[in-house]
């Protein structure tokens, strides 16, 4: 008789569930489900809105990368720009290499300090 007395003894704490609990539960996990997922859709929205405030300590006047290409999944071609100059960079792999620059609309190299001859001595 002791088993049927045990039974029969009302639950209490957290395995005491009337109809209405249950439901009330499934409701509150839902709700905040919902909550979550729209506060990281407008943190979305608050992110690009926060975007030029955040980034203006990064920004430079002259150096720029204005394109990039991908050759493969490990190599990189950029176009930057440096002032008014333009140069391609290859990234990745062993090393980076600066390929040189570029000519603009024009046809015309930017103006740069010729490179010394090898022929004339300084010391003469």
């Amino acid at each position: 008789m002791s088993g049927a007395n045990a039974l029969a003894a009302p639950l209490t704490g957290s395995f005491a569930h009337d109809p209405g609990t249950f439901g009330a539960s499934w409701l509150t996990c839902l709700l905040s489900f919902v909550i979550v997922v729209a506060l990281i859709l407008l943190s979305r929205y608050g992110l690009k809105f926060l975007e030029p405030y955040l980034s203006r300590g990064r920004r430079t006047r002259n150096l720029a990368v204005l394109e990039t290409l991908a050759i493969d999944p490990r190599r990189r071609v950029s176009l930057i720009s440096c002032g008014k100059k333009k140069g391609l960079i290859l990234t990745g792999g062993g090393n980076d290499l600066f390929l040189g620059w570029i000519e603009d609309e024009a046809g015309h190299l930017p103006r740069t300090v010729p490179p010394a001859r090898p022929d004339t001595d300084p010391g003469e």
